[in-house]
């Protein structure tokens, strides 16, 4: 009987040990967030390039995003 309290109570702390990992963005790592490698594109500074000019080519501009906050969400 005690053998499987005990077992129970490892699997119990394990869980709660993954429940409570923090796999926040620290401050200095927001900035990264950003980059165009983190595009889903397979070339993100041509995409960012392109998101740049499109609007001066075109006469118009917007619909392809919006406004981000600053908190790495």
């Amino acid at each position: 009987m005690m053998r499987i309290i005990r077992i129970a109570l490892s699997i119990l702390a394990a869980f709660w040990l993954l429940l409570n990992s923090n796999c926040a963005i620290m401050q200095w790592q927001r900035q990264y967030l950003g980059d165009p490698i983190m595009y889903f594109d397979k070339n993100g500074d041509e995409t960012k390039l392109n998101n740049h000019i499109y609007p001066r080519r075109e006469g118009s501009g917007g619909g392809y995003g919006g406004a981000g906050g600053g908190c790495g969400c």
